[in-house]
């Protein structure tokens, strides 16, 4: 009989665990991820995977859960946690707390589990799972032995990876988010110095405001403004507006003025910020206070988690709050001396545009402008849910396609959705470049790398991942003349990290490229194969592809392949890693018809699927200049 179990969280747990123990006989372990299991096996230790605890129902459950948290604020009383009408609570990054939360209900739920199947006499881990094991057990007569584990647990953006290449080196600089912010803050003045960029508050024209906009990539938008009557105004905390020469060159081309948060304050209220950010600091240290309330509110399957993530979350507010204040003085700065027509966000979910959002006293028309291949897929209508659930005003998409979607799915009032084609893929349709024949063929792989939104991430599902890639390189290495390079997810996900460290370990020669432009990508391959390991969530390579006319495969770590327009289509070569890789890998590569045919295809689905091919910039720029 098992009396003992160990739970094993986190490869650092070997660390502090006496490996004495890991080895014991009479005793069960359970890996929490990939890395444990992998040193579990070199170390031929038995071990269960807590990953198979759950079934698919069951994390759907915990997902639609973790939706709900994110307006944990809503119910309370919290007049005094205002400032100049901004709820506080309300400004965190709610993608950034569901990416916290998911993990953290995962395990707990999991813990349960095992708790409730293996009735153990004791219990072994670290102090990274011993919060949720003393609530289990609570009232259980279970004896416990916990090991301090210091690894830190940070919100997503807490720390900022800055990817750029070398010729094809990868270049890869880690930061905290407070320094990179300075970084950025001093290289815009830097800038700046020599251009007319910044915004002059005293030219009170009327003026459309663009949220968090990657100038790069939304060039053709600005200058389709450049005649625009007024000010086009440029508000980028997270990424700046001037952040490489081709955001430069489309600032300056088309006039553009960014809102410099420094510049916009006088002294008198620079000086305020401090006294508020005392006083809003013992607000919020007496608003936690009351532990009670929280642990009502964070409650899953009757039992409270808050103690879980309550440290955490008032270290992330008190870390923030004075950005948060600084961010609302200056955005009330620029309602009340701007003559504000429109305003322009890619989602509604990050922490200026809330401030923006909340700051909208005057009801100015706002615009949520789609921003990511999000397909007609009523079986993962969930996963969409915080992109359109509780925005209100106005949303651009990209065809009508989804225009139907949102009004089917959604029940949104078809007068709120606008049509303006995608802006960021102007671009696009005039690079488009005919195939060549060349000797060697290059095939760009694209693997979407996997995260914690979903809550399906286990062991199974990144050992599946790897082994596709492996799979997949080896096939390709068998032909002659077929040069594979690897595309990262422009993001800074943390699976980037996992990703480039296999490539690296199955062929050090392939490159690995991250920040090169992506039309450049594409248009120098002959050949695009997208990994997807969650198939809910659709690559915009898919559609940037199919754009620039690249036979493209989709290979999808799922059985069940989702019935989506472009797999119905056959507009894309869409497979699960359980087919036959070999033979779809040589059709795609090597059959001229099937290229011929997919690639018509393709142009097929673009047609339905994207209005305004590109001249979306002009037809969107029409709507803005018409407020």
């Amino acid at each position: 009989m098992i009396s003992k179990i160990i739970l094993i969280s986190d490869i650092t747990d070997f660390d502090v665990i006496p490996k004495s123990m890991i080895n014991h006989d009479n005793t069960k372990i359970f890996s929490f991820n990939l890395d444990v299991h992998k040193k579990l096996d070199l170390e031929k230790i038995e071990h269960n995977l807590a990953d198979n605890i759950l079934d698919k129902n069951e994390r759907l459950q915990i997902f639609d859960k973790g939706l709900e948290f994110l307006l944990w604020y809503s119910d309370l009383s919290s007049k005094d946690l205002e400032l100049e009408g901004v709820n506080l609570l309300k400004i965190l990054d709610g993608h950034e707390f569901h990416s916290l939360l998911m993990p953290i209900l995962i395990k707990f739920i999991t813990i349960k589990k095992i708790i409730d199947k293996e009735k153990p006499t004791k219990i072994i881990c670290s102090s990274l799972l011993s919060k949720m094991v003393e609530l289990l057990i609570k009232n259980l007569n279970i004896e416990t032995q916990f090991f301090q584990n210091n690894l830190q647990t940070n919100l997503f953006w807490d720390d900022i990876s800055i990817k750029s290449n070398f010729g094809k080196i990868p270049i890869s600089l880690n930061l905290s988010k407070n320094n990179f912010l300075k970084i950025k803050r001093y290289a815009e003045l830097f800038i700046g110095f020599f251009s007319n960029f910044w915004l002059d508050q005293k030219n009170c024209r009327k003026s459309i405001v663009l949220l968090e906009f990657n100038t790069a990539l939304f060039s053709k938008l600005l200058l389709s403004l450049k005649n625009y009557p007024g000010n086009i105004i440029l508000v980028n905390q997270r990424r700046s507006a001037i952040w490489n020469k081709k955001a430069i060159d489309a600032v300056k081309k088309s006039n553009s003025k960014i809102f410099n948060f420094d510049k916009i304050l006088t002294t008198s209220e620079k000086l305020r910020i401090p006294i508020l950010v005392e006083e809003y600091s013992q607000k919020l240290d007496n608003f936690w206070k009351n532990s009670k309330l929280f642990e009502t509110l964070f409650q899953i399957e009757n039992y409270s988690f808050w103690n879980i993530i309550e440290d955490i979350i008032i270290k992330s507010y008190k870390k923030k709050l004075p950005n948060f204040i600084f961010s609302i003085l200056a955005t009330k700065s620029l309602f009340l001396n701007m003559d504000i027509r429109c305003i322009i966000s890619l989602n509604e979910t990050g922490e200026t545009e809330k401030i923006f959002l909340e700051s909208n006293k005057n009801k100015i028309p706002f615009i949520l402008l789609e921003h990511g291949f999000i397909e007609n897929d009523v079986e993962h209508a969930r996963f969409h849910q915080d992109v359109y659930g509780d925005f209100s005003d106005k949303i651009a998409v990209w065809g009508n396609l989804k225009k139907k979607y949102l009004i089917d799915e959604f029940d949104i009032d078809p007068s709120r959705i606008l049509i303006s084609g995608s802006p960021r893929h102007d671009d696009y349709f005039e690079s488009i470049r005919e195939t060549i024949q060349k000797r060697e063929i290059t095939v760009l792989l694209a693997p979407n790398p996997i995260t914690d939104v979903s809550g399906f991430i286990n062991t199974k599902l990144e050992l599946r991942f790897e082994n596709i890639i492996t799979k997949l390189i080896s096939i390709l290495k068998q032909f002659k003349n077929i040069k594979p390079v690897v595309k990262l997810h422009a993001s800074q996900l943390p699976h980037n990290v996992k990703i480039r460290s296999l490539i690296q370990k199955i062929d050090p020669s392939i490159t690995i490229i991250q920040s090169f432009s992506i039309i450049e990508t594409i248009n120098e391959s002959d050949i695009v194969i997208v990994i997807s390991p969650e198939s809910f969530g659709t690559s915009t390579m898919l559609l940037e592809s199919m754009i620039l006319r690249k036979p493209t495969m989709n290979i999808i770590l799922d059985d069940k392949i989702p019935q989506t327009d472009h797999v119905i289509d056959e507009a894309v070569l869409t497979v699960s890693d359980n087919q036959d890789l070999e033979k779809n890998i040589k059709k795609i590569l090597f059959d001229e018809k099937f290229q011929h045919d997919i690639k018509q295809n393709a142009d097929e689905f673009i047609t339905q699927f994207l209005g305004f091919r590109g001249n979306a910039s002009e037809e969107f720029a029409k709507i803005l200049k018409s407020y």
